[in-house]
């Protein structure tokens, strides 16, 4: 398979000289991944009070609705059966949209990558990813794992989520295969499916490639690295790999 890296270099801080207009458009390019960083923030900032409203507002309010059409059913008199079966019948739906409010608030942001760690948030968002999709997953992890940073477990996360919802739109896999490594150096995350593949040079120049672009920007500020391997009917290989240690060689 063609194989494209993408890998992301530790920039020096710069020197008061006047800068060469090499130098000068090198400093333009730092600029501009700094300022993705930002947005890459600010958009998890944003996931996370959106599914703190869903939650904690918008599935409280369907909530309470259900309980008033649980109590307004069971008040009315046994004659007027037809009003009573469509009280049920709207208390189905709200329980639905409940449920698929609750997904929704679940898929913006998994509070479990804070609460329970890495290993955790990822087997059930693939739990739902199976149940969503019908492709089979393997999952391969450590038996024993100290929890990772939280900065380096969301990132992780976030990458395997643009991953498999590539899988599960365009990939047409019957299965995919998700491996967690993790050394004291280093977190590698691998993720293969068996679908049609496709051509990185192509697709990095459309609209779908920005989602190539988020995993890759989501790594370099950790000073990580992103690997894709892909070709047409080949499937697809994608490798994040970030260093754990916080500390400067």
């Amino acid at each position: 398979m063609k194989e494209i890296i993408h890998t992301v270099t530790h920039h020096r801080k710069h020197s008061a000289k006047p800068l060469s207009e090499k130098d000068a458009v090198a400093r333009q390019k730092e600029d501009l991944r700094i300022l993705a960083g930002k947005l890459l923030t600010v958009q998890d900032e944003e996931r996370r009070r959106i599914s703190r409203d869903l939650h904690d507002d918008v599935n409280q309010r369907l909530g309470a609705i259900g309980l008033q059409l649980d109590s307004l059913s069971h008040a009315l008199p046994d004659s007027p059966s037809a009003i009573r079966k469509r009280i049920r019948a709207i208390r189905r739906r709200i329980s639905e949209v409940s449920d698929d409010v609750r997904q929704l608030a679940y898929r913006f942001h998994q509070t479990t990558v804070e609460d329970l760690g890495l290993i955790a948030a990822l087997q059930r968002y693939l739990n739902d990813f199976v149940k969503r999709t019908g492709v089979s997953v393997n999952f391969s992890k450590p038996r024993l794992l100290a929890p990772l940073p939280l900065q380096q477990a969301t990132c992780l996360f976030r990458i395997a989520q643009e991953c498999l919802g590539n899988v599960g739109v365009h990939a047409k896999a019957t299965s995919v295969t998700v491996t967690l490594a993790v050394s004291p150096e280093k977190a590698t995350l691998t993720i293969i499916d068996n679908g049609v593949g496709m051509d990185l040079a192509l697709v990095r120049h459309r609209k779908a490639g920005l989602g190539m672009l988020s995993i890759q920007e989501r790594a370099r500020l950790l000073n990580g690295a992103v690997t894709w391997r892909s070709s047409p009917g080949s499937g697809t290989e994608v490798r994040a790999r970030l260093p754990l240690r916080t500390e400067e060689p």
